[in-house]
């Protein structure tokens, strides 16, 4: 079934069913008797999950933005023209999750992992070495495929294998993680900058990332409880005894077919091309005379937000389930809209709206990860989950774009917010709609 091992008796994926392999775990290995005496194997793939994130997503896509302004000055070049190297990093990633959601049931994960982090470490060395802007496009292109693994494609599946219970709040303290690290590191970098200067500061982003993420999915990430000898955690030892099975779900070949997927890529598009608010935080309070310190304040509103939302979304999906969770969250991003939309000459309002905003940043990383999986269930979640981001991922390289253009065209910075407020009001829909629609899926093991 995929290479899965169940997750639930009932809630988040329905009615799973453990594997013949799984049932003689229970019965006779020791070890996994244990586990229910002391800390779960889950929480520590958890944290390394959440360490790897820190050294991948977060050192390469979030705090490598403190090197554009000076390394555009030192090398002569536009900033339009080095960031166009975060467009293409993007385009990859999208292009490749649904080569790594195949690869995952082929390639043992520690192995895959540790390839991906390789990549991204040394495209990035080789940055503190480069002088032409197409060198920084080259780079990208390595790290952008090594982004596609190590992102919310392996995460989503890996937590759903160990978690049969908490998933959701899993997925989001994995994300957590990673915001706090991000919230640390971004002055602790830019302070390196200006100390060793931009070149020497990009070895040391790699030489961190590297320590963060290789001992993490080497030695404690596994894709699988029983490659390890174990059940996941929350698992009913009883209903494992008395069942047999494989981990139930709808199959790709019907997915791809089915309207609940298109509308999945939908909703998975519109939240990642609106879920760029962060960096042009900064762009809006200069233009509306608030101040470049005012819109630092802001990015770091959202930072210190991020860290908070993304374990609550997880815990919200867990309690009321996922479709419930999505519209919630949808509405506090609403929120978060129309505050902003009146706060142009209120710093404070502005730093709440900020804040509230990265609501849509939980949906990204928690939100839509969990729909999904109450949609599609675990039998083939990596086949159709990849190819649901990739569509998200590729509207992402075009969402900053975007949100200038509808300022630039209007001369309005409040007609962004207006425009991302019909598109929330887009999103809730299309998540009532797969829905209804995904009750008709047919599940089989």
């Amino acid at each position: 079934a995929g290479g899965f091992l169940p997750c639930r008796k009932r809630g988040l994926l329905g009615s799973n069913v453990p594997s013949e392999e799984t049932r003689l775990v229970v019965v006779g290995s020791e070890s996994a008797g244990r586990s229910t005496a002391k800390l779960h194997y889950a929480w520590f793939v958890m944290v390394a999950y959440g360490l790897m994130m820190c050294g991948t997503i977060g050192s390469f896509s979030v705090i490598s933005a403190q090197w554009f302004y000076p390394v555009s000055a030192d090398i002569g070049c536009e900033l339009s023209t080095l960031t166009l190297y975060t467009t293409i990093e993007m385009a990859c990633m999208g292009l490749a999750m649904p080569l790594v959601g195949s690869l995952l049931t082929r390639v043992k994960l520690p192995v895959l992992l540790t390839g991906a982090v390789l990549m991204e470490v040394l495209a990035t060395a080789a940055m503190a070495f480069y002088s032409e802007p197409w060198m920084w496009y080259a780079s990208s292109v390595f790290i952008g495929l090594g982004l596609a693994a190590t992102s919310t494609v392996t995460v989503t599946p890996t937590m759903g294998n160990w978690f049969a219970k908490k998933t959701g709040f899993a997925i989001g303290v994995v994300w957590a993680i990673q915001a706090m690290f991000c919230a640390v590191a971004s002055p602790l970098f830019a302070a390196i900058i200006m100390v060793i200067g931009w070149r020497a500061a990009y070895l040391v982003l790699a030489a961190v990332s590297a320590c963060l993420a290789l001992p993490a999915v080497i030695f404690v990430i596994r894709y699988r409880p029983e490659d390890v000898g174990l059940l996941p955690y929350g698992y009913e030892e009883t209903s494992v005894r008395q069942s047999r099975g494989a981990a139930p779900g709808v199959s790709a070949r019907t997915a791809f077919r089915s309207a609940p997927f298109f509308l999945c890529a939908g909703i998975v598009t519109l939240c990642q091309g609106t879920a760029c608010m962060n960096a042009i935080f900064p762009t809006y309070a200069e233009v509306v005379g608030l101040g470049a310190v005012v819109g630092g304040l802001m990015v770091s509103a959202a930072s210190l937000c991020d860290i908070a939302f993304n374990p609550i979304a997880g815990a919200t999906s867990d309690r009321f389930g996922p479709t419930r969770s999505m519209v919630l969250w949808t509405g506090i991003t609403m929120v978060s809209l129309v505050v902003l939309y009146f706060s142009g000459s209120s710093p404070a309002g502005s730093c709440v709206g900020a804040g509230l905003n990265d609501a849509m940043y939980a949906i990204t990383g928690v939100g839509y990860s969990t729909f999904a999986l109450s949609l599609f269930g675990l039998r083939d979640f990596e086949k159709i989950f990849s190819r649901i981001t990739c569509c998200g991922y590729l509207a992402a390289s075009l969402g900053i774009p975007l949100m200038m253009g509808i300022y630039e065209a209007t001369g309005v910075f409040q007609n962004v917010f207006v425009f991302c407020f019909v598109i929330d009001i887009v999103i809730i829909a299309l998540v009532l709609a797969a829905r209804k629609l995904g009750k008709a899926l047919r599940w089989s093991s």
